[in-house]
């Protein structure tokens, strides 16, 4: 090997990174950081998930070389880069698609159904039982048990529950909006943190919870969900094809991806998570480091990697190919 994905050789690509950011990148950072290391083996990166605004601060004022944010980098954030980043300031770009599923503990529950109406209900506490009508109605000839439904959420505020708000606020039923937090539900049982969501759901009888795809696993059923044509499993399938389903948009502040709001085969609930970068860095190496762990990241490579071991999807093809061309603009002052 004499060279890296950035163009640079491999002699020139040394050094450690320092990024900090949302807890939702903390397993596809893992994975790219091990085979990035791997490959260009003088490098190094460490990554605390302390939080997108946490990590885009640290960015802003030189304590990370990147930050993995919740979402776009706004005109107003990338204002608050230029005194670090050069006269641009930062930029940022989509890296991985979470995708967010409505995980199941009943055993007598599978392939249920579960429309947005019928969610909203159960959340917000008035649909009680398996066997509600509103739940047989969706799964005709479906024997249902009729254990009650216990809802499961967490009350730290995190972008997974802003999805799944979004979501359900699509039916005219959801009527406490789209929101970090959940509303409170009288028969809802609350954790504090969305990582404590799995254990709880597999010790509660009747538990039902929104989840990333890297906490369900193989360890519990999921309903499937409609996004405006027939219901739809989430599976790594069903989430790329709705993925590549989505919308590109360049803009100052870099590329922004959106999922589709309807989708027939795709699986279209999930967290679209950005990592930002500088236009500038203060040096010829350390642009040429943070440089090449951008393209690995968007490499074929680093998405197959991303998808197998942290359980995440791709961007579209048409978001990676534009991410990798601002990626490639990444310059150094002197």
């Amino acid at each position: 090997m004499t060279s890296c994905s950035s163009g640079a050789p491999v002699s020139e690509v040394r050094g450690s990174l320092t990024a900090i950011g949302t807890p939702v990148q903390k397993d596809p950072i893992g994975a790219w950081s091990n085979a990035w290391s791997k490959e260009l083996t003088a490098t190094s990166l460490n990554y605390s998930p302390d939080g997108s605004n946490v990590g885009l601060t640290a960015l802003a004022t030189r304590q990370a070389y990147f930050a993995a944010l919740d979402g776009p980098l706004t005109p107003e954030q990338q204002n608050q880069t230029k005194d670090v980043c050069g006269p641009e300031g930062a930029f940022s770009v989509p890296v991985s698609v979470t995708s967010i599923g409505v995980a199941l503990n009943n055993p007598s529950l599978r392939n249920v159904r579960l429309s947005r109406e019928v969610l909203a209900g159960i959340f917000s506490g008035s649909i009680k039982r398996w066997d509600a009508p509103e739940i047989a109605d969706i799964n005709p000839g479906t024997s249902l048990p009729s254990d009650d439904i216990v809802p499961i959420t967490a009350t730290e505020p995190s972008v997974e529950t802003e999805a799944a708000t979004r979501y359900l606020s699509a039916d005219a039923a959801w009527t406490s909006g789209v929101s970090a937090t959940w509303p409170k539900a009288e028969n809802a049982v609350t954790v504090k943190k969305h990582s404590d969501l799995a254990d709880k759901v597999d010790k509660t009888a009747g538990g039902i919870a929104f989840m990333d795809l890297g906490a369900i696993g193989s360890r519990f059923e999921t309903a499937l969900l409609s996004f405006g044509g027939g219901y739809v499993r989430m599976s790594k399938d069903s989430a790329t094809v709705a993925a590549q389903e989505g919308s590109t948009r360049k803009l100052p502040t870099g590329v922004e991806f959106t999922l589709p709001e309807t989708s027939d085969q795709g699986y279209a609930l999930g967290v679209v998570s950005y990592q930002a970068f500088c236009t500038e860095y203060s040096n010829h190496q350390l642009s040429t480091l943070v440089k090449s762990w951008g393209d690995y990241v968007l490499s074929p490579d680093g998405q197959v990697t991303s998808t197998y071991f942290a359980n995440v999807t791709s961007p579209s093809e048409e978001a990676v190919r534009e991410s990798k061309r601002l990626i490639d603009t990444i310059g150094d002052a002197q």
